[in-house]
């Protein structure tokens, strides 16, 4: 057991998945558990890097799970924002065959 044989002082989360409420709160408890301070930042810190966000494409790319961009007869003025894209299969619209 990793807790048993290193005796870590601390439990630490951060970047993007420290935002995660559910996270956070699943983590005080397992801290707490083990009786170790959780340390995390503030919120307004704990955001993806453009390397992640960078390399989540490229494994979404090499899954062949990307989507055509709107050509131009149908392209709209607007841009779809979605702050937790999936590695998986997004739906049945997605480029992978």
């Amino acid at each position: 057991d990793l807790l048993e044989s290193e005796k870590p002082t601390a439990l630490v989360v951060a970047g993007g998945v420290a935002a995660n409420q559910l996270v956070r709160t699943s983590l005080e408890v397992v801290a707490r558990d083990k009786g170790l301070p959780l340390l995390v930042p503030p919120i307004k810190y704990c955001t993806d890097n453009g390397v992640m966000v960078a390399w989540a494409g490229v494994e979404r790319l090499k899954q062949r799970l990307y989507e055509l961009p709107p050509s131009a007869a149908s392209y709209e003025r607007h841009v779809e924002v979605r702050p937790r894209w999936p590695l998986g299969p997004r739906d049945p619209r997605s480029g992978a065959k």
